[in-house]
Protein backbone atom coordinates (compact mmCIF):
# COMPACT_ATOMS: atom_id res chain seq x y z
CA UNK A 1 0.00 0.00 0.00
CA UNK A 2 1.25 3.02 -0.77
CA UNK A 3 2.29 5.52 1.87
CA UNK A 4 -0.06 8.83 0.65
CA UNK A 5 -2.84 6.29 0.90
CA UNK A 6 -2.07 5.11 4.19
CA UNK A 7 -1.66 8.49 5.10
CA UNK A 8 -5.58 9.20 3.89
CA UNK A 9 -7.01 6.42 5.58
CA UNK A 10 -5.30 7.38 8.72
CA UNK A 11 -6.42 10.54 8.52
CA UNK A 12 -9.67 9.40 7.89
CA UNK A 13 -9.74 7.43 11.00
CA UNK A 14 -8.36 10.09 12.83
CA UNK A 15 -11.28 12.22 12.23
CA UNK A 16 -13.87 9.72 12.75
CA UNK A 17 -12.28 8.82 16.31
CA UNK A 18 -12.21 12.00 17.85
CA UNK A 19 -14.89 14.23 15.88
CA UNK A 20 -17.35 11.64 14.31
CA UNK A 21 -19.49 12.22 11.48
CA UNK A 22 -20.36 15.97 11.15
CA UNK A 23 -19.95 17.27 14.17
CA UNK A 24 -16.90 19.15 13.08
CA UNK A 25 -13.57 19.47 14.32
CA UNK A 26 -12.70 18.43 17.63
CA UNK A 27 -8.86 17.99 19.76
CA UNK A 28 -7.30 15.56 19.07
CA UNK A 29 -6.59 14.22 22.63
CA UNK A 30 -4.03 11.55 22.34
CA UNK A 31 -1.30 10.95 19.32
CA UNK A 32 -2.39 8.04 17.28
CA UNK A 33 0.52 6.30 17.60
CA UNK A 34 -0.42 5.56 20.95
CA UNK A 35 -4.03 5.25 20.05
CA UNK A 36 -3.32 2.38 17.57
CA UNK A 37 -1.20 0.55 20.03
CA UNK A 38 -2.74 -2.80 21.34
CA UNK A 39 -5.28 -2.23 24.77
CA UNK A 40 -3.08 -3.85 27.12
CA UNK A 41 -0.26 -1.22 26.53
CA UNK A 42 -1.82 1.58 26.64
CA UNK A 43 -3.79 1.76 23.44
CA UNK A 44 -7.27 1.39 21.86
CA UNK A 45 -6.20 -1.75 19.88
CA UNK A 46 -7.18 0.11 16.28
CA UNK A 47 -3.98 -0.98 15.10
CA UNK A 48 -1.69 1.31 12.70
CA UNK A 49 -2.58 1.23 8.84
CA UNK A 50 1.44 0.99 8.20
CA UNK A 51 2.38 -2.01 10.67
CA UNK A 52 -0.91 -4.03 8.99
CA UNK A 53 0.61 -3.71 5.72
CA UNK A 54 3.86 -4.66 6.63
CA UNK A 55 2.74 -7.25 8.60
CA UNK A 56 0.84 -8.62 4.99
CA UNK A 57 3.83 -8.35 3.41
CA UNK A 58 5.80 -10.05 5.68
CA UNK A 59 3.84 -13.51 4.18
CA UNK A 60 5.83 -13.19 1.09
CA UNK A 61 8.99 -13.28 2.89
CA UNK A 62 7.67 -16.68 4.60
CA UNK A 63 6.45 -18.29 1.72
CA UNK A 64 9.45 -17.28 -0.56
CA UNK A 65 11.76 -20.57 0.79
CA UNK A 66 8.81 -22.71 1.27
CA UNK A 67 7.73 -22.18 -2.37
CA UNK A 68 11.08 -22.78 -4.49
CA UNK A 69 9.19 -24.58 -7.20
CA UNK A 70 6.93 -21.74 -7.67
CA UNK A 71 7.04 -19.30 -10.72
CA UNK A 72 7.04 -16.40 -8.90
CA UNK A 73 9.89 -17.72 -6.59
CA UNK A 74 11.85 -17.95 -9.78
CA UNK A 75 10.97 -14.88 -11.44
CA UNK A 76 12.73 -13.17 -7.86
CA UNK A 77 15.37 -15.63 -7.75
CA UNK A 78 16.21 -14.66 -11.44
CA UNK A 79 15.96 -10.83 -11.06
CA UNK A 80 17.68 -10.49 -7.57
CA UNK A 81 19.87 -13.51 -6.59
CA UNK A 82 20.07 -14.99 -3.33
CA UNK A 83 20.52 -13.11 -0.20
CA UNK A 84 23.79 -14.58 1.70
CA UNK A 85 21.47 -16.51 4.51
CA UNK A 86 20.55 -18.60 1.36
CA UNK A 87 16.96 -18.64 2.41
CA UNK A 88 16.20 -15.11 0.82
CA UNK A 89 16.04 -13.02 -2.23
CA UNK A 90 18.67 -10.30 -2.25
CA UNK A 91 17.52 -7.41 -0.29
CA UNK A 92 20.62 -5.13 -1.05
CA UNK A 93 19.65 -4.40 -5.71
CA UNK A 94 18.86 -1.63 -6.91
CA UNK A 95 15.57 -1.75 -7.53
CA UNK A 96 12.77 0.64 -9.84
CA UNK A 97 10.46 2.72 -7.69
CA UNK A 98 7.56 1.06 -9.60
CA UNK A 99 8.84 -2.45 -8.36
CA UNK A 100 6.33 -4.17 -5.85
CA UNK A 101 9.23 -6.30 -4.22
CA UNK A 102 11.11 -3.33 -3.38
CA UNK A 103 7.82 -3.02 -0.51
CA UNK A 104 8.72 -6.24 0.61
CA UNK A 105 11.97 -6.74 0.53
CA UNK A 106 11.82 -3.54 3.28
CA UNK A 107 10.18 -5.58 5.66
CA UNK A 108 13.07 -7.91 6.00
CA UNK A 109 14.44 -5.93 9.03
CA UNK A 110 11.74 -6.44 11.43
CA UNK A 111 11.28 -10.10 9.62
CA UNK A 112 14.80 -11.53 10.25
CA UNK A 113 14.54 -10.44 13.51
CA UNK A 114 11.46 -12.47 14.85
CA UNK A 115 12.43 -15.55 12.61
CA UNK A 116 13.98 -18.50 14.53
CA UNK A 117 15.95 -21.73 12.73
CA UNK A 118 15.56 -25.29 14.13
CA UNK A 119 18.95 -26.85 13.03
CA UNK A 120 18.59 -30.07 10.93
CA UNK A 121 21.86 -30.73 8.84
CA UNK A 122 22.66 -27.79 8.91
CA UNK A 123 23.48 -27.31 5.78
CA UNK A 124 21.58 -23.66 5.43
CA UNK A 125 21.90 -22.13 8.77
CA UNK A 126 25.04 -19.87 9.13
CA UNK A 127 26.91 -20.18 12.46
CA UNK A 128 27.34 -16.55 13.21
CA UNK A 129 24.63 -14.65 11.50
CA UNK A 130 21.23 -16.41 11.83
CA UNK A 131 19.69 -17.17 14.88
CA UNK A 132 19.23 -20.85 16.21
CA UNK A 133 21.51 -20.98 19.50
CA UNK A 134 20.04 -18.59 22.26
CA UNK A 135 18.29 -15.35 22.17
CA UNK A 136 20.74 -13.85 20.13
CA UNK A 137 22.87 -15.44 16.87
CA UNK A 138 26.37 -16.22 17.96
CA UNK A 139 28.28 -13.60 16.31
CA UNK A 140 26.06 -11.35 18.77
CA UNK A 141 27.48 -13.74 21.74
CA UNK A 142 30.63 -13.37 20.97
CA UNK A 143 31.34 -10.37 19.13
CA UNK A 144 35.33 -10.42 19.79
CA UNK A 145 35.32 -14.01 17.86
CA UNK A 146 33.38 -12.77 15.20
CA UNK A 147 35.19 -9.79 14.40
CA UNK A 148 38.66 -11.91 13.96
CA UNK A 149 36.88 -15.01 11.84
CA UNK A 150 37.46 -15.37 8.11
CA UNK A 151 34.25 -16.50 6.60
CA UNK A 152 31.52 -14.79 8.83
CA UNK A 153 28.54 -16.32 6.21
CA UNK A 154 30.09 -20.11 6.92
CA UNK A 155 27.72 -22.96 7.66
CA UNK A 156 27.15 -24.76 10.65
CA UNK A 157 27.63 -28.01 9.26
CA UNK A 158 30.73 -26.73 7.45
CA UNK A 159 32.03 -25.57 11.26
CA UNK A 160 31.07 -28.71 13.09
CA UNK A 161 30.68 -31.08 10.35
CA UNK A 162 28.10 -33.30 9.73
CA UNK A 163 28.71 -35.57 13.33
CA UNK A 164 30.05 -36.22 16.21
CA UNK A 165 33.32 -35.56 17.33
CA UNK A 166 33.21 -31.88 15.84
CA UNK A 167 35.69 -30.81 13.85
CA UNK A 168 35.23 -26.59 14.76
CA UNK A 169 36.37 -25.30 11.53
CA UNK A 170 37.01 -21.78 12.18
CA UNK A 171 39.76 -19.62 10.73
CA UNK A 172 40.53 -16.40 12.13
CA UNK A 173 42.48 -13.73 10.62
CA UNK A 174 45.49 -13.62 13.65
CA UNK A 175 46.78 -15.48 16.27
CA UNK A 176 43.47 -14.92 19.60
CA UNK A 177 44.52 -13.32 22.50
CA UNK A 178 43.65 -14.36 25.63
CA UNK A 179 40.09 -13.37 26.41
CA UNK A 180 38.95 -14.60 22.79
CA UNK A 181 40.57 -17.99 23.70
CA UNK A 182 38.17 -17.93 26.89
CA UNK A 183 35.20 -17.03 24.46
CA UNK A 184 36.21 -19.44 22.49
CA UNK A 185 36.37 -22.32 24.47
CA UNK A 186 32.92 -20.86 26.10
CA UNK A 187 31.63 -21.31 22.61
CA UNK A 188 32.29 -24.47 22.14
CA UNK A 189 30.99 -25.52 26.08
CA UNK A 190 27.64 -24.20 24.74
CA UNK A 191 27.61 -26.55 21.89
CA UNK A 192 27.86 -29.54 23.69
CA UNK A 193 24.56 -31.22 23.76
CA UNK A 194 24.17 -29.92 19.74
CA UNK A 195 23.88 -33.26 17.55
CA UNK A 196 23.08 -32.61 13.57
CA UNK A 197 20.89 -34.86 11.87
CA UNK A 198 22.12 -35.34 8.31
CA UNK A 199 19.09 -36.81 6.77
CA UNK A 200 16.95 -33.58 8.27
CA UNK A 201 17.03 -30.23 6.41
CA UNK A 202 17.42 -27.19 8.25
CA UNK A 203 13.65 -25.63 8.65
CA UNK A 204 12.74 -22.27 9.92
CA UNK A 205 10.41 -21.44 12.87
CA UNK A 206 7.58 -18.82 13.89
CA UNK A 207 7.92 -17.98 17.40
CA UNK A 208 5.15 -16.16 17.72
CA UNK A 209 2.90 -19.05 16.85
CA UNK A 210 2.06 -22.26 18.66
CA UNK A 211 2.52 -23.97 15.22
CA UNK A 212 5.39 -22.48 14.33
CA UNK A 213 4.30 -21.02 11.07
CA UNK A 214 3.74 -17.63 10.11
CA UNK A 215 0.39 -15.33 10.84
CA UNK A 216 -0.26 -12.42 9.99
CA UNK A 217 -2.10 -11.06 13.02
CA UNK A 218 1.21 -12.45 15.13
CA UNK A 219 3.46 -10.17 13.25
CA UNK A 220 1.22 -7.39 13.19
CA UNK A 221 1.26 -7.87 16.92
CA UNK A 222 4.94 -7.86 17.44
CA UNK A 223 5.07 -4.44 15.39
CA UNK A 224 2.29 -2.78 17.53
CA UNK A 225 4.43 -3.95 20.47
CA UNK A 226 7.62 -2.83 19.31
CA UNK A 227 6.25 0.89 18.70
CA UNK A 228 6.82 1.71 22.32
CA UNK A 229 4.31 1.19 25.42
CA UNK A 230 2.82 2.94 28.32
CA UNK A 231 4.65 1.52 31.33
CA UNK A 232 1.94 -0.52 33.75
CA UNK A 233 -1.02 0.58 31.99
CA UNK A 234 -3.82 -0.63 34.08
CA UNK A 235 -5.52 -2.12 31.34
CA UNK A 236 -7.17 -4.69 33.34
CA UNK A 237 -9.23 -2.32 35.30
CA UNK A 238 -10.08 -0.13 32.57
CA UNK A 239 -10.83 -2.88 29.89
CA UNK A 240 -11.85 -6.26 32.11
CA UNK A 241 -14.29 -4.02 33.88
CA UNK A 242 -17.85 -5.02 33.08
CA UNK A 243 -19.34 -1.48 32.41
CA UNK A 244 -20.23 -0.22 29.06
CA UNK A 245 -17.76 0.29 26.35
CA UNK A 246 -18.05 3.55 26.13
CA UNK A 247 -17.55 4.29 29.71
CA UNK A 248 -14.06 2.03 29.44
CA UNK A 249 -13.34 4.46 26.68
CA UNK A 250 -13.99 7.08 29.12
CA UNK A 251 -11.88 5.62 31.43
CA UNK A 252 -9.05 4.70 28.87
CA UNK A 253 -9.13 8.69 28.28
CA UNK A 254 -9.00 9.81 31.70
CA UNK A 255 -5.71 7.82 32.12
CA UNK A 256 -4.27 9.24 28.50
CA UNK A 257 -5.23 12.99 28.71
CA UNK A 258 -8.85 13.86 29.35
CA UNK A 259 -9.59 17.31 28.21
CA UNK A 260 -9.64 19.22 32.15
CA UNK A 261 -8.99 22.74 32.05
CA UNK A 262 -5.30 22.91 32.32
CA UNK A 263 -5.43 20.65 28.96
CA UNK A 264 -7.56 23.11 27.79
CA UNK A 265 -5.34 25.99 28.42
CA UNK A 266 -2.61 24.23 26.57
CA UNK A 267 -4.41 23.35 23.64
CA UNK A 268 -7.11 26.36 23.16
CA UNK A 269 -6.55 29.08 25.76
CA UNK A 270 -9.55 30.53 24.31
CA UNK A 271 -11.80 28.15 25.66
CA UNK A 272 -10.69 27.28 29.15
CA UNK A 273 -12.99 28.48 31.69
CA UNK A 274 -10.98 29.35 34.77
CA UNK A 275 -8.20 27.69 34.04
CA UNK A 276 -7.27 28.41 37.77
CA UNK A 277 -9.95 27.00 39.61
CA UNK A 278 -11.83 23.81 40.21
CA UNK A 279 -15.54 24.50 39.66
CA UNK A 280 -16.13 21.45 42.27
CA UNK A 281 -13.93 22.65 45.08
CA UNK A 282 -13.77 26.67 43.92
CA UNK A 283 -10.15 25.85 45.46
CA UNK A 284 -6.87 24.28 42.91
CA UNK A 285 -6.41 24.33 39.58
CA UNK A 286 -8.19 21.83 37.69
CA UNK A 287 -6.15 18.76 36.40
CA UNK A 288 -7.27 14.88 36.11
CA UNK A 289 -5.32 14.11 39.58
CA UNK A 290 -6.99 16.66 41.13
CA UNK A 291 -10.92 16.48 39.49
CA UNK A 292 -10.87 12.34 40.00
CA UNK A 293 -9.38 12.18 42.93
CA UNK A 294 -7.67 15.26 45.13
CA UNK A 295 -10.95 17.56 44.99
CA UNK A 296 -12.73 17.82 48.47
CA UNK A 297 -15.73 16.56 46.84
CA UNK A 298 -14.08 13.54 45.04
CA UNK A 299 -11.71 12.53 48.34
CA UNK A 300 -14.71 12.45 50.22
CA UNK A 301 -16.84 10.26 47.74
CA UNK A 302 -13.60 7.81 47.93
CA UNK A 303 -13.04 7.75 51.74
CA UNK A 304 -16.58 6.50 51.93
CA UNK A 305 -16.44 4.12 49.25
CA UNK A 306 -13.46 2.70 51.10
CA UNK A 307 -14.94 2.60 54.49
CA UNK A 308 -18.04 1.01 52.72
CA UNK A 309 -15.27 -1.89 52.33
CA UNK A 310 -13.86 -1.38 55.42
CA UNK A 311 -10.45 -0.78 53.80
CA UNK A 312 -7.79 1.75 55.22
CA UNK A 313 -6.03 3.60 52.56
CA UNK A 314 -4.26 6.51 51.47
CA UNK A 315 -4.60 8.79 48.76
CA UNK A 316 -2.33 8.01 45.59
CA UNK A 317 -0.40 10.97 43.59
CA UNK A 318 -2.60 10.09 40.27
CA UNK A 319 -5.36 8.99 39.28
CA UNK A 320 -3.76 6.72 36.71
CA UNK A 321 -1.76 4.90 40.04
CA UNK A 322 -5.32 4.56 41.93
CA UNK A 323 -6.38 2.63 38.97
CA UNK A 324 -2.72 0.75 38.84
CA UNK A 325 -3.10 -0.28 42.70
CA UNK A 326 -4.85 -3.67 43.23
CA UNK A 327 -7.12 -2.93 46.21
CA UNK A 328 -8.60 -5.95 47.44
CA UNK A 329 -12.28 -4.13 47.72
CA UNK A 330 -15.01 -6.27 48.38
CA UNK A 331 -13.02 -9.35 48.41
CA UNK A 332 -11.00 -11.66 46.20
CA UNK A 333 -13.83 -13.09 44.78
CA UNK A 334 -15.18 -12.68 40.92
CA UNK A 335 -18.35 -10.34 42.25
CA UNK A 336 -16.10 -8.33 44.35
CA UNK A 337 -13.72 -7.70 41.79
CA UNK A 338 -16.62 -6.97 39.55
CA UNK A 339 -18.42 -4.72 41.88
CA UNK A 340 -15.37 -2.93 43.35
CA UNK A 341 -14.41 -1.87 39.73
CA UNK A 342 -17.76 -1.08 38.87
CA UNK A 343 -17.93 1.13 41.56
CA UNK A 344 -14.33 3.09 41.09
CA UNK A 345 -15.31 3.73 37.52
CA UNK A 346 -18.80 4.64 38.39
CA UNK A 347 -17.45 7.48 40.65
CA UNK A 348 -15.00 8.73 38.35
CA UNK A 349 -17.89 8.84 35.67
CA UNK A 350 -20.68 10.54 37.93
CA UNK A 351 -17.60 12.69 38.68
CA UNK A 352 -17.29 14.07 35.30
CA UNK A 353 -20.83 14.50 35.04
CA UNK A 354 -21.16 16.65 38.07
CA UNK A 355 -18.20 19.07 36.82
CA UNK A 356 -20.30 19.20 33.00
CA UNK A 357 -23.50 20.27 34.95
CA UNK A 358 -22.09 22.87 37.10
CA UNK A 359 -20.11 24.08 34.08
CA UNK A 360 -22.60 24.15 31.27
CA UNK A 361 -25.95 23.94 32.46
CA UNK A 362 -25.24 25.51 35.91
CA UNK A 363 -26.52 23.02 38.01
CA UNK A 364 -25.14 21.67 41.23
CA UNK A 365 -25.63 18.58 43.47
CA UNK A 366 -24.83 17.60 47.04
CA UNK A 367 -22.30 14.94 47.58
CA UNK A 368 -25.37 12.54 48.87
CA UNK A 369 -26.88 12.92 45.73
CA UNK A 370 -23.35 11.76 44.03
CA UNK A 371 -22.91 9.25 46.40
CA UNK A 372 -26.62 7.90 45.34
CA UNK A 373 -25.77 8.26 41.75
CA UNK A 374 -22.53 6.02 42.73
CA UNK A 375 -24.71 3.16 43.84
CA UNK A 376 -27.09 3.00 41.42
CA UNK A 377 -24.88 3.23 38.40
CA UNK A 378 -22.31 -0.05 40.24
CA UNK A 379 -25.25 -1.80 41.01
CA UNK A 380 -26.58 -1.55 37.57
CA UNK A 381 -23.49 -2.84 36.30
CA UNK A 382 -22.57 -5.35 38.43
CA UNK A 383 -26.35 -6.40 37.71
CA UNK A 384 -25.94 -6.81 33.73
CA UNK A 385 -22.66 -9.00 34.38
CA UNK A 386 -22.49 -12.89 34.16
CA UNK A 387 -20.77 -13.04 37.48
CA UNK A 388 -24.41 -11.52 39.00
CA UNK A 389 -26.61 -13.42 36.91
CA UNK A 390 -29.77 -14.33 39.03
CA UNK A 391 -28.94 -12.04 41.48
CA UNK A 392 -32.19 -9.15 41.68
CA UNK A 393 -30.87 -5.07 41.11
CA UNK A 394 -32.56 -4.08 44.11
CA UNK A 395 -30.68 -6.89 46.43
CA UNK A 396 -27.48 -5.90 44.86
CA UNK A 397 -28.16 -2.51 46.05
CA UNK A 398 -29.07 -3.04 49.27
CA UNK A 399 -26.06 -4.77 50.21
CA UNK A 400 -22.97 -4.75 48.89
CA UNK A 401 -20.55 -6.94 51.10
CA UNK A 402 -23.18 -9.09 51.45
CA UNK A 403 -24.04 -10.25 47.80
CA UNK A 404 -19.89 -10.43 47.53
CA UNK A 405 -19.43 -12.64 50.17
CA UNK A 406 -19.26 -16.31 49.09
Amino acid sequence: MPATVAAKIERLQRDFLWSGVGEGKRDHLVRWDIVCRPKTIGGLGLGNISWRNLALLGKWLWRYPREGSALWHQVILSIYGSHSNGWDANTVVRWSHRCPWKAIAQVFQEFSLITRYVVGNGDRIRFWEDLWRGDQPLGTQYPRLFRVVVDKNISISSVLGPSRPFLWNLNFRCNLSDSEIEDLEGLMRSLDDLYLSPSVPDARLWPLSSSGLFSVKSFFLALSQSSGSSQNFPSKFVWNSQVPFKVKSFVWLVAQKVNTNDMLQVRRPYKALSPDICILCMKHGESADHLFLHCSLTIGLWHRLFQLAKLDWVSPRSIYDMMSIKFKGFGNSKRGIVLWQAASIALIRVVWWERNARIFEDKARNSEYLWDSILFLASLWAFCSKAFKGIPLNVIQLDWIAVCTP
